[in-house]
């Protein structure tokens, strides 16, 4: 559930053009429940609109594994608290206010051109 990538001998430059370009990919995606309005008045919409974020989230995350993975990135796991420390609000695409963290992409850049993580790469 918590992971970021990381690609051995890349700068960090090369990093974030590619973190932001994959981002950029992944940011504008929408959920059929996005697409399809909802029955059931105020609750059913409520409750539409909570599984549309989680759709999102899931298929974010998706878009962002096959697209670092093209960049040749491997996804390694993270602890839960340290990636709360990356990531802060929201997730690796966007943030709790919808919007790109240029600290979190920062922090994203460190990780991806840093050292080789510990622990067995995670399947694209």
């Amino acid at each position: 559930k918590f992971f970021l990538f990381h690609k051995e001998g890349v700068s960090a430059d090369q990093a974030r053009g590619d973190l932001v370009y994959c981002i950029g990919q992944a940011g504008p995606i929408l959920s059929m429940r996005d697409r399809i309005p909802s029955a059931g008045g105020l609750l059913g919409g409520l409750l539409n609109a909570r599984m549309a974020e989680i759709d999102r989230f899931r298929m974010r995350n998706a878009a962002m594994r096959k697209c670092m993975g093209m960049m040749g990135y491997s996804r390694y796991p993270v602890a839960e608290d340290k990636w709360k420390i990356v990531v802060d609000k929201g997730d690796i695409v966007l943030n709790d206010d919808g919007l790109v963290d240029i600290e979190v992409v920062e922090r994203m850049v460190a990780f991806a051109s840093g050292p080789k993580p510990e622990g067995e790469k995670l399947p694209l």
